[in-house]
C-alpha cells in the first residue's frame, strides 16, 4: 500500500525504487474522473495475494453533514471499509472485481502492479495517435531500463491497443535518441570533487552529424528541440530526470549528446534536489552545505564539458604544412548517423571551384571545415570553370543508410560527363589513399541526385552544362575514416 497511501516518502536507495514523491499524481490528472484503479499481486510471508482498489485525487471540498460543515481531502477510495478506513479487496474478491471490470489477470505464480486510468484525456488526438505518443514518451524517458544488461534489459515495455500491439521503439534504432545510447555506453569519465574526496557520478559524451527529420513530438515535451545539445541527467536507477541544454554546437549540421549519471553514494543528494515532479535537479533547494557544494560541482563540471564539447576540435600542426588527420579521424569517429560502430567523418572542400575537376580542396573533420587550416591547398583555376561546389558537404539519408552529398552546377555550356571520385585521405599530409588495404571499406559512389529528387545511379552522369541546374553527388563513406569527394567534369558524352 505504500505506492497509494505515502507520498513523499523516501525509499531506500539499495531498493532501486526512487522515491514515493507526488509524480503518481499524474494518473489523477489524465483522467477525466481523476480516478485509478490499483491492481496488484505480490508476495506476503510465503504466499501471493491479489489486491484491487480505487482511488481518486481531487481538490479539498466543504460539505454541510448534519448541519455541520466539514472540509474533506479530496482523496477517495473504493474498496472494503475496515475500522474507519478503506482497505483493498484481496484473493478471489479482488480477482473477481478485476475480471469483470476488464483488467487483464496475472499468471498463477506472476507478481506485479496494474494501473487503469479511468476515462483517460486525450485531448484532440485520437486512439491511434494517443497509443503513439504514449510509446514515444516510454522511450525518451525509460530508454535506460530498454538497453540490454548482459543479454536482458531490465524491463520490458510495450503498448497494446484493443489486442494490437503498437510497436516500441528500440532506443539504439531511434535516429535522435542513438547519440544517448552511445554516450550512456562510454560513461568512462569520472566526475568527483577532488578536494571533498567525493565521487559525484560519470560522464558518457559523443560527438555527431545532426539525424535527419523532425525531432518526435515527446521529444520536445521533455525539452529537446531541432539541435541537440543536452546530457541526459539520471541517478542510479537509471530513470531519466532531464535533457540538461548546453552551449550549440559551433557547426549548425553537428550536435553532442551526453549521459551523466550520479554516484550511488550521492542518489540521496540528487534525490532531495528534484520538484514534486521529478524532472530537475534544483540544488539551490538543498539546505545542507556540503550537499549543496556537492550538487554544485556536478552540474558544474557537467557544463565545462558541454562548453568543450560544443567547440571545433584542436589541430595540430606540423612543420606548417598541415594537420594530423589519424588523430581527427579516431576523435570523431560516429559522426555520420548509423548504426553504433558504423561511423564515418566527411571532408568538406573549402574551395568553391575546381578546375576541371582536377584539383579539389579540403579540410578535416566530419562536421565542417569552418576556422580550421586544410590538409592541402586547393588548385587554382586553370581555363574554365568547370564544376562550382555550393556549399560545404552535408549529412543526409538515403534509402535508410548515411550518406554524404555534395551539391554542385557546371557552368560550361555543352553535354558534359561528370565523375565522382571519393577517396580515404590518409593521415599526417600523405594524401589520398590509392589502393585500400585488402578486405577495407571505401567510399561509394551511389548516384546523383537532381533538385527535383531524381537519382541517377552510376559513378558517372551525362548532362548538359551551363543551364543552372543543381546536381548532387551522393557518396556513401567507408567507416572510422577521413572521406575526400570530388568531382570531375569531362566535355562530351561518354559513349559505351
Amino acid at each position: 500500500m505504500s505506492f497509494v497511501r505515502k507520498i513523499g516518502s523516501s525509499s531506500d536507495a539499495n531498493s532501486r525504487g526512487g522515491t514515493y514523491g507526488f509524480g503518481k499524481a499524474v494518473f489523477h490528472l489524465v483522467s477525466a474522473s481523476h480516478t485509478v484503479l490499483v491492481h496488484t499481486r505480490c508476495r506476503v510471508g510465503d504466499r501471493l495475494e491479489t489486491r484491487l482498489i480505487g482511488w481518486a485525487v481531487h481538490e479539498s471540498y466543504t460539505a454541510d453533514a448534519s448541519g455541520t460543515a466539514k472540509t474533506y481531502t479530496g482523496r477517495h477510495y473504493w474498496g472494503r471499509p475496515t475500522g474507519g478506513y478503506v482497505e483493498p479487496l484481496v484473493g478471489e474478491e479482488a480477482d473477481e472485481v478485476a475480471r469483470r471490470l476488464g483488467l487483464r489477470s496475472f499468471p498463477s505464480d506472476g507478481t506485479g502492479t496494474t494501473v487503469a486510468v479511468v476515462d483517460p484525456v486525450l485531448g484532440e488526438r485520437n486512439d491511434d495517435e494517443a497509443m503513439q505518443r504514449i510509446s514515444e514518451a516510454m522511450v525518451w524517458n525509460l530508454w535506460p531500463k530498454m538497453l540490454p544488461e548482459g543479454g536482458d534489459a531490465p524491463m520490458r515495455f510495450s503498448v497494446l491497443h484493443e489486442g494490437r500491439t503498437v510497436p516500441v521503439p528500440r532506443p539504439s534504432e531511434t535516429p535522435h535518441l542513438r547519440p544517448f545510447v552511445w554516450a550512456y555506453d562510454d560513461m568512462s569519465q569520472l566526475i568527483e570533487h577532488k578536494s571533498m574526496r567525493r565521487d559525484l557520478g560519470r560522464l558518457g559524451m559523443r560527438k555527431f552529424l545532426a539525424p535527419v527529420g523532425p525531432i518526435p513530438a515527446a521529444a520536445r515535451e521533455i525539452g529537446l528541440g531541432d539541435r541537440l545539445h543536452h546530457t541526459c541527467l539520471m541517478r542510479p536507477v537509471d530513470l531519466v530526470v532531464k535533457y540538461l541544454e548546453g552551449p550549440p554546437f559551433y557547426e549548425e549540421h553537428g550536435g553532442y549528446a551526453a549521459v551523466f549519471r550520479a554516484d550511488p553514494a550521492m542518489d540521496r543528494v540528487f534525490a532531495a534536489t528534484e520538484p514534486a515532479t521529478h524532472d530537475d535537479w534544483l540544488v539551490d533547494k538543498l539546505q545542507n552545505i556540503e550537499d549543496h557544494r556537492l550538487a554544485k560541482h556536478a552540474l558544474r563540471k557537467i557544463s565545462d564539458a558541454m562548453k568543450e564539447a560544443s567547440g571545433p576540435a584542436s589541430a595540430v600542426n606540423q612543420a606548417g604544412d598541415g594537420v594530423s588527420l589519424a588523430g581527427m579521424s579516431q576523435l570523431l569517429a560516429g559522426l555520420m548517423v548509423g548504426t553504433a560502430g558504423e561511423s564515418a567523418a566527411a571532408v568538406f572542400p573549402t574551395s568553391k571551384v575546381t578546375a576541371g575537376g582536377d584539383s579539389p580542396g579540403w579540410s578535416e573533420g566530419g562536421v565542417g571545415g569552418s576556422g580550421t587550416t586544410g590538409v592541402g591547398q586547393p588548385g587554382r583555376s586553370r581555363g574554365k570553370q568547370r564544376v562550382v561546389y555550393l556549399g560545404d558537404p552535408t549529412h543526409d539519408l538515403l534509402d535508410g543508410q548515411a550518406v554524404i552529398v555534395q551539391r554542385f552546377t557546371l557552368p560550361d555550356h555543352g553535354t558534359q560527363t561528370i565523375h565522382g571520385r571519393p577517396s580515404v585521405v590518409l593521415g599526417e599530409g600523405q594524401g589520398s589513399e590509392g589502393e585500400p588495404p585488402l578486405g577495407a571499406s571505401t567510399p561509394t559512389v551511389l548516384g546523383w541526385r537532381s533538385d527535383s529528387g531524381t537519382i541517377i545511379e552510376g559513378c558517372t552522369l551525362s548532362t548538359e552544362g551551363g543551364d543552372g541546374n543543381v546536381w548532387s553527388l551522393v557518396v556513401r563513406p567507408a567507416p572510422d575514416t577521413v572521406t575526400e569527394l570530388v568531382v570531375v567534369a569531362d566535355p562530351g558524352q561518354v559513349r559505351v
